[in-house]
This record gives C-alpha cells, sequence and structure tokens, in this order.
C-alpha cells in the first residue's frame, strides 16, 4: 500500500486527557510552543493516544519546507504568533500508537490504519492523508501534486520506534537539472579536492552571469573529486560569477571561483521558495 510523503518534519504527538499536548521532533525537542496552531487542534482530541506524522506548512497548495523552517526555529513569542498567523502549520497524521492505554505498535499497520480513521481527526490544523492500495497509483498521484514522493508500507507491518524496517520503504520523486559551476568549495588535507560545487543557472544564454541555485557536494567518488579540482584549478578567476546577492554560506567558508565555463548535470527533490536546489545530488558533467 502507498502513503504520500510529505516533506514535513516528523513529529509525534503525545496527546493526554488533561495535561499539555507534546509535539516531540526527532531530537525529542517538544515543539509544540513552535507551533501553538497545531498544539491547539491536538488538544481538541479526546485522549489518551499517541500519533506519528508530519508537520507542514503549505504554499500554493503543497509543502514548502523552507516555509516550515521558518517556522519551528522561532521560539520568541511575538515572533511565534507571528510566524502562525502568516505560514499556519498542519500536522499531517499517518499513524496511531497509542489508543486509550492500548499499545497498538504491535497491531499490524492496516489495523493501526482502520483505527485512525476511525477518530475521524479532520479538523483545522489536522488531517489524516489519503492512502492508496497501489503503490503506483500513490506514486502518480503524489508527482501530479508535486509532493515529496512515496513511502510503501506492508499492510501486515508492526510498528518499529527508533528503527527503519524493510516494511516501510520511501520512493522519492527526483528530478534532474542542467546547471553551471561557478565556484567550489575545497575539502580533504590542505584544500586538496572538491568537497561541493557551486551551481547557478544563467538567466540569459551565455551571459556569463549566473543565478546561485546551491552547493552540490553528495553523488561524487572520489576519483571523480581528484579529476574535478584539476580541472576547476584551471578556470579559477578571483571574480565572483554569481549575481543577484551572496550565497548564503556559512561566514567563513573558503570560496574558490571559477569561469563559468563546466557545465553538469545534477539530481534534486524541488526548488526551495529561495530558488534553491533542495537536496541536490552530483550526476556528472555535461559535454
Amino acid at each position: 500500500m502507498g502513503e504520500a510523503k510529505w516533506d514535513g518534519a516528523r513529529c509525534v504527538a503525545y496527546v493526554p486527557r488533561s495535561a499539555p499536548v507534546q509535539l516531540l521532533g526527532r531530537s525529542g525537542a517538544d515543539l509544540a510552543a513552535r507551533l501553538p496552531e497545531v498544539a491547539e487542534a491536538l488538544t481538541e482530541v479526546r485522549g489518551p493516544l499517541i500519533l506519528d506524522g508530519e508537520v507542514v506548512v503549505m504554499r500554493g497548495g503543497t509543502p514548502s519546507f523552507s516555509a516550515l523552517q521558518g517556522r519551528i526555529h522561532r521560539t520568541r513569542p511575538a515572533a511565534v504568533l507571528a510566524g502562525a498567523a502568516a505560514a499556519p502549520a498542519l500536522y499531517i497524521t499517518f499513524d496511531l500508537l497509542h489508543l486509550g492505554e492500548q499499545s497498538l505498535l504491535t497491531e499490524p499497520w492496516l489495523r493501526r490504519r482502520e483505527l485512525l480513521e476511525g477518530l475521524h481527526l479532520d479538523r483545522p490544523g489536522l488531517r489524516v492523508p489519503p492512502v492508496w492500495d497501489s503503490v503506483a497509483e500513490a506514486y502518480g498521484w503524489t508527482r501530479e501534486h508535486q509532493l515529496e514522493g512515496v513511502v510503501a508500507k506492508r499492510a501486515e507491518s508492526r510498528y518499529t520506534p527508533g528503527a527503519r524496517s524493510r516494511d516501510w520503504i520511501k520512493i522519492k520523486h527526483l528530478r534532474t537539472a542542467d546547471v553551471v559551476i561557478g565556484g567550489w568549495l575545497p575539502g580533504g588535507a590542505g584544500g586538496a579536492t572538491v568537497r561541493a560545487v557551486l551551481a547557478g543557472v544563467e538567466p540569459e544564454p551565455d551571459s556569463g552571469h549566473l543565478l546561485f541555485v546551491g552547493s552540490v557536494g553528495a553523488g561524487f567518488t572520489g576519483a571523480e573529486r581528484r579529476a574535478l579540482t584539476a580541472v576547476l584549478r584551471r578556470l579559477a578567476t578571483p571574480v565572483s560569477p554569481f549575481t543577484g546577492g551572496g550565497l548564503g554560506l556559512p561566514r567563513g567558508t573558503e570560496v574558490r571561483f571559477v569561469r563559468p565555463e563546466l557545465r553538469a548535470e545534477v539530481e534534486f527533490l524541488k526548488v526551495t521558495d529561495n530558488g534553491r536546489l533542495r537536496s541536490p545530488v552530483w550526476r556528472g558533467l555535461r559535454a
């Protein structure tokens, strides 16, 4: 069976009978105070119960991870309230772990799903997402709606806290893009090899200027890093080919710019709200 992967922040919601709701992220931090609209929606649910799900912020009908990051890192009360008003979060709950005093961890996933749907949790701030009997149908629907991908689940699978299970398999929608290399970040001993390349796109063909779309550090073999280093050193220039503001790299990052003559292909999940490629992976130089 297939479920949508929503590109949010995984959270377990603890909904007691009377105490405040807890919304625990992967790190164990309680995000309830940072997402008061979600906590309020969960407070209206009759407990005790424990839910698993994702917190998302929707933009234009699709989840925006960058908008979510802008929410969960706010801690000052005034900033939290302003964020809740401007970019309200939604808790998409896809699993039920405890109901009343009963643990459901050893129950088959399909049974947990039936019990979850029986709670009728769809309301402002909460949603129980659809599921498909066919993973292929789920894949097509999520691609059409520009979601991150699909989680394929075995109907009889048990819930295994804190462990990856082969009964749940993530299938992501990957896109490709042709980019131009405008610089690189040195790595290794003494900066001897490429740690990441700085990728851009040309707002106008052959303009010689690039719009920065992100740094790409994943997907290289060791041999590719060494060979690419030699090529990039020959293209060194003291002038940045990027336009349109800064690169958004951490302060003190050593950057080496190159003439924008090399083109490459990268895979990525989506384009963020600020024009960056999400989770880019190197595929190779273009001829």
